[in-house]
């Protein structure tokens, strides 16, 4: 009898080991995503006053905020690098227009307003999501890391309207000789 108890205790602990690892086994473990979000600001504006991407209320405008606080989830977004060597800038902050596009408000061809659209996919596309990345051309600062979006659509920058305040619209057509650079903060 004494034989018996001991062998289910030792059955007992060996299962209270091996369940948890067969059950990582089974479902496999989490990926980390590649996809890590960064906030992109215009911060030498003339004004000294920041200019950040922001899916304002979650979308599907992207407006101006004057923080680049990195806990603003709606400031959240991600450089999507294509193979013919274009680029599109997705919303990671969450919500309903969490994984969309900036293009062309309303995915309106006209509407040169930036908001969020349906990512350029084999499958379907959305009006001005694809972008060049110009940041040779930005003159940056010590310890920046600056982006110069050209709009493939609108043959312009994304930036901010001129004498923007917090909530005024981006976007995609700011002239092509007004290089805007944007600089790339973590949000970690």
């Amino acid at each position: 009898m004494k034989k018996m108890r001991r062998l289910y205790r030792i059955g007992a602990m060996a299962f209270a080991i091996l369940l948890p690892i067969g059950v990582v086994l089974a479902t496999g473990t989490t990926e980390a995503s590649a996809a890590t979000p960064s906030q992109y600001c215009d911060i030498l504006d003339p004004s000294g006053i920041t200019a950040c991407l922001n899916a304002w209320g979650g979308g599907p405008y992207v407006n101006v905020e004057e923080s680049n606080d990195p806990n603003i989830q709606n400031n959240r977004f991600y450089v999507i690098p294509e193979a013919n060597g274009n680029y599109q800038i997705q919303f990671l902050g969450g919500g309903q227009y969490n994984g969309y596009c900036i293009g062309d408000e309303g995915n309106v061809s006209g509407n040169a307003v930036a908001g969020l659209v349906v990512c350029n996919t084999h499958t379907g596309a959305g009006w001005g999501t694809l972008f060049k990345d110009r940041s040779n051309l930005c003159p940056g600062y010590p310890g920046s890391d600056e982006h110069a979006y050209y709009n493939n659509h609108w043959g312009g920058y994304i930036g901010p309207v001129g004498g923007y305040v917090n909530g005024s619209h981006f976007y995609l057509n700011k002239p092509a000789n007004k290089l805007i650079c944007l600089a790339r903060f973590d949000t970690n």
